[in-house]
């Protein structure tokens, strides 16, 4: 199997948990980064699942060291993704979650997002809300929100990967230019039982560490907000029960274990 090793510490994990999110800034080759401006929106498959991508970006160490910490040693690789690619102004996507979120503490599916191109304020970037992850809810049921206090716009250096739970509310903000802006969404998944094999200075399993209320939560949904954390943290570390879950995104979304790859 590809040798791929954990780059995420506790406080790291703890962070991710948190938030949702982690932000790889310009990790990408500026000359793969260029190649992926000429691709095509829309589906994408046989150029993901090529040697190159699979090299420069899947199993980027900085990448797949996320992937390996977050999700264990066999995680999968996509066979397909999704090339959101923006080149006329347009007024922006409303907030959404991609189909349902997930209905337990686990952390099963990192959703990834893929800028070849620098983005900026005015080009629509991706907008992401800290810590959304935490509410489940069908996508409908946020659709009628407007901008939210707290919330991020992506607005990253070219080659910028940003790794998110499923379940992160998200949107495209307005764009105002013709400027083309691309984004290429895939997901990696579980196969195996969690544990705490990620990058350890102890065998000592430390107590969950809460970062705080998000800005736009009441303290009794901080608290809530910490107790799911809790639960997320002992679930990572293996302390509580393991039920392997089918992921509702499977259906949509197929990938490959690690230990069937070839390069």
């Amino acid at each position: 199997m590809i040798d791929v090793q954990p780059t995420l510490n506790d406080k790291e994990v703890f962070d991710f948990i948190h938030n949702g999110y982690i932000i790889l800034e310009s990790i990408i080759d500026e000359d793969f980064n260029s190649k992926c401006q000429t691709l095509s929106s829309g589906h994408l498959t046989d150029f993901i699942q090529s040697r190159s991508f699979r090299q420069n970006v899947l199993l980027h160490p900085k990448v797949a060291g996320v992937a390996r910490s977050l999700l264990g040693p066999n995680f999968t690789l996509p066979t397909s993704a999704h090339n959101h690619l923006y080149e006329h102004p347009h007024e922006g996507q409303t907030l959404h979650s991609d189909g349902l979120t997930e209905s337990g503490y686990g952390i099963t599916h990192l959703q990834c997002y893929y800028y070849p191109q620098l983005v900026e304020i005015e080009d629509g970037p991706t907008i992401v809300v800290p810590g959304s992850h935490q509410r489940l809810v069908d996508r409908e049921a946020i659709a009628h929100y407007g901008n939210i206090t707290g919330q991020v716009c992506l607005t990253v250096p070219a080659g910028t990967v940003v790794m998110t739970h499923y379940g992160i509310w998200h949107k495209a903000g307005p764009k105002i230019n013709q400027k083309k802006r691309s984004m290429i969404k895939f997901s990696f998944f579980r196969t195996q039982p969690p544990k705490r094999d990620w990058v350890i200075e102890s065998d000592e399993v430390p107590t969950y560490q809460h970062s705080g209320r998000h800005r736009y939560v009441t303290e009794v949904e901080s608290y809530r907000d910490r107790r799911r954390g809790e639960y997320t943290w002992n679930w990572l570390c293996g302390l509580t029960e393991y039920q392997a879950e089918y992921h509702p995104a499977r259906m949509f979304v197929a990938g490959i274990p690690l230990n069937q790859i070839q390069l």
